[in-house]
């Protein structure tokens, strides 16, 4: 064999190498690519999984807030005497409990308003059992829209 031929086998036989190199090279680098976008996949369900959850933290807290609110607006009307007096400490808290409730509770919203109407009722109530009706009715509705705020939270957390 002359260097001519010489030289060009070995020259086919790198370019060979480096096509056989380069394919290597081209699979791993789409494996890798493939990788990096389940990665970047998990990493957005994360991010969102946790957004959900903070949220549900939120409502949870919200929640808890206006249970709190109405127990101790209901354990004050259910203090109130058959003479309808309340001591100015009473009176103070049951007017910043009345006050929470309207900020905690969208009035805009039918059950919230509902809920408002039946608590602000309850207070101005004649008799012991108008009060009893209206704050039993009252802790009714609250149950139905804290359930349904419940139901809203596993929901999203699906």
């Amino acid at each position: 064999m002359d260097v001519a031929t010489i030289s060009a086998l070995a020259a086919t036989a790198a370019a060979l190498g480096a096509f056989s190199v380069a394919g290597v090279q081209l699979y791993v680098g789409h494996r890798q690519s493939e990788a990096a976008l389940k990665a970047a996949d998990a990493a957005l369900m994360n991010a969102q999984s946790a957004g959900r959850h903070t949220v549900a933290e939120f409502r949870q807290s919200w929640m808890d807030k206006v249970i709190d609110a109405l127990s101790d607006y209901h354990a004050i009307l259910m203090s109130i005497g058959d003479d309808h007096s309340l001591s100015p400490d009473d009176h103070r808290k049951l007017t910043a409990l009345w006050t929470r409730l309207e900020l905690l509770l969208k009035p805009d919203e039918a059950a919230a308003s509902s809920l408002l109407k039946l608590a602000d009722a309850a207070r101005l109530s004649k008799t012991p059992a108008e009060r009893n009706n209206n704050a039993r009715d009252m802790v009714q509705l609250a149950r139905s829209l804290l359930k349904t705020e419940w139901v809203t939270i596993q929901i999203e957390l699906q």
